[in-house]
């Protein structure tokens, strides 16, 4: 007999386009009218309870994913996904700009921040592939117009909302509409909100280069600094340097990821590390990763190869990607792996944009995905396909949520938590 030859293992764009399809087709299960809903697991609270559409950062992922998916493949369905997901926006925009379900672990709130201002940027940085680019600039003059008018403080020549990845990503949408409109006040708002995020910059120590994640004060950060966070103010300045001829824009992104890459553990990052030396180990990011992966290729730096490795290791037979590991601590809970469309945007983007082109995707391959989880010392199964997420033990369903619905049908208390 001949021995049975393991499967030859598939060169790293064959994975990339395989891990890319997978993903297209588990989007596309978290789609229902509005736009793309899922349950949202966050560092900073979860929600479970509603699963409706969110019109929040998911969408400058989602949006620019399909663009560049477009663009590589020639394929006319990703222009037509890329225009739905535009259409979200432009149809759900309410009339004094904001977008409804706009606060991801908040939602659905509205004023969600940094989140309306990521959809927009989303809208903006895909024009050229839109049906309807003029209502598109339209509906992103008015949005950004909002967020100016209840977060700017005239007086001060300040935001309100003193969370630098905040006001970087606010900085980002208003330079891509100066550009698109050349409207040059815009460009002052956006100057702006990058130095008042660069006011919160350490410069020297062993956190050198790392922006505080809040600013109590005017004139004094909380001394928190996340590496994910950090991450997300990396672009934005690379824009500002290139938009506002500014190079020290440039130097603060490269002095930021400097710390990023110096706080790197193996393939992933600690969640928070604080002034006085303590860290929080757990949970560590999965999906967000992408992002952190994306400031990387801003600055035109290689890839962290064990962290993209363990980034597609994770996928989820489903098509998703999970959520976070730790949560729980050692044992995995139903947080961790939940795939939430606002972490797989972030991926997709991710994927797209190191799919070299031209190319095109090959078929799906996904199917139901099944894991041991715990809720609290109970033992439990998480099962999701292209119909429903469920999490259940031999005896009860613990959550239910039937994908298209704006609400989960089961909620156990011990998973409705904040």
């Amino acid at each position: 007999m001949n021995p049975t030859l393991p499967p030859p293992t598939p060169k790293p764009q064959e994975q990339i386009a395989q891990a890319l399809a997978n993903l297209e087709a588990w989007l596309e299960t978290m789609r229902q009218p509005g736009g793309y809903g899922g349950p949202v697991c966050h560092w900073w609270q979860h929600r479970l309870r509603y699963t409706g559409p969110g019109h929040d950062w998911r969408y400058e992922g989602i949006l620019v994913g399909y663009f560049q998916l477009w663009q590589k493949t020639g394929d006319r369905q990703y222009r037509e996904k890329l225009n739905r997901a535009a259409f979200d926006l432009l149809e759900g925009q309410l009339p004094d700009g904001r977008y409804p379900a706009s606060r991801f672990e908040l939602n659905p709130g509205i004023l969600g921040t940094p989140h309306e201002a990521a959809a927009t940027l989303g809208l903006l940085l895909v024009l050229p592939g839109l049906d309807d680019p003029e209502r598109a600039l339209a509906v992103a003059g008015r949005n950004l117009d909002n967020l100016i008018a209840q977060l700017y403080l005239p007086e001060e020549k300040a935001y309100r909302d003193r969370v630098p990845n905040k006001l970087a990503t606010l900085a980002q949408a208003l330079l891509a509409y100066a550009e698109a409109t050349h409207r040059e006040p815009y460009l002052r708002y956006a100057t702006q909100a990058l130095e008042q995020a660069l006011r919160y910059q350490v410069r020297q120590g062993p956190l050198a280069g790392a922006i505080h994640q809040y600013a109590p004060t005017p004139d004094r950060g909380d001394g928190r600094f996340f590496p994910y966070y950090q991450s997300r103010c990396i672009p934005p300045l690379v824009e500002g340097a290139r938009i506002l001829d500014e190079p020290r824009y440039l130097e603060a992104a490269r002095q930021i990821l400097s710390f990023v890459e110096r706080t790197r553990e193996g393939d992933g990052w600690p969640m928070a590390l604080y002034r006085g030396g303590a860290r929080v180990e757990r949970p560590r990011w999965i999906a967000a990763h992408a992002d952190v992966l994306l400031a990387y290729r801003a600055l035109g730096e290689p890839l962290p190869e064990a962290v993209l490795r363990r980034l597609l290791e994770a996928q989820l037979q489903s098509g998703g990607f999970p959520t976070a590991h730790g949560f729980g601590g050692e044992k995995p809970v139903p947080y961790d792996l939940i795939p939430v469309a606002g972490w797989n945007d972030k991926v997709f983007r991710l994927l797209s944009e190191l799919l070299p082109k031209p190319a095109a995707l090959p078929a799906p391959q996904v199917g139901l995905t099944e894991a041991e989880v715990w809720v609290g010392n109970t033992p439990a199964w998480l099962c999701e396909n292209h119909q429903a997420l469920v999490v259940q033990t031999r005896s009860e369903v613990l959550y239910a949520w039937r994908k298209g619905e704006p609400w989960a049908r089961v909620v156990d208390p011990r998973l409705d938590v904040r």
